[in-house]
């Protein structure tokens, strides 16, 4: 989309968001670096920088983009969900508002709800991610891809069997999902010491 048309500020966003998900924070930043040059005031390329800058420990750095992508009149889920995404990593507990405001803008929709998951799934909350999972499981029960993620919450939380059930659903929905299948190898070596571990995440959460 950037060959094509280099002006297109929601391509540039894209670009920082997905380096984001694949924990390239570094270059998620540089990316955001140059697409700010052209787009100085573009809330969720402010918001996705925050992100970025959170992820990689600048802290107060973080916080000050993602006050400006709010102060652009930035008024999207997105902007919300990087906002919660900052204040997680500053461990501040403004963060649940900010991720019910998200869900607010975008009621019913689960894909809002997934990457609000994605991101408590990240700062290990996982009882938090999978009520979130379930809420978008609601909404769309035939995407394969909110089954494997609620899938990995349960592992995290050591709930096993449904674990087994999620992951298994995610395969019947797309049976060329190479990682449920590896999900299900992985869980048919469970032992003892995982299910305790999950014991503690679930109490502690």
């Amino acid at each position: 989309m950037l060959e094509f048309n280099p002006d297109n500020a929601a391509a540039w966003t894209g670009q920082v968001r997905m380096l984001i998900e694949l924990r390239e924070y570094r270059e998620a930043k540089m990316w955001a670096d140059k697409a700010l040059e052209r787009f100085p005031r573009e809330p969720e390329l402010l918001a996705a920088k925050a992100v970025a800058l959170g992820r990689s420990g600048d802290l107060q750095e973080a916080l000050a983009f993602s006050d400006a992508s709010i102060e652009e009149r930035g008024e999207t889920p997105y902007i919300w969900l990087a906002r919660g995404d900052v204040l997680l990593a500053r461990e501040e507990k403004r963060a649940d508002y900010c991720f019910e405001k998200a869900l607010l803008m975008a009621s019913g929709d689960w894909f809002i709800a997934w990457l609000a998951a994605r991101v408590r799934f990240y700062y290990e909350q996982f009882s938090l991610a999978l009520k979130l999972l379930q809420q978008a499981i609601e909404r769309n029960a035939s995407h394969f891809v909110l089954w494997l993620e609620q899938g990995r919450c349960q592992q995290a939380l050591g709930l096993v069997g449904p674990a087994r059930q999620s992951f298994a659903q995610a395969q019947e929905l797309n049976p060329r999902c190479e990682e449920a299948a590896a999900a299900l190898y992985q869980l048919s070596q469970t032992g003892l010491g995982d299910r305790l571990r999950g014991w503690w995440r679930r109490t502690v959460t």
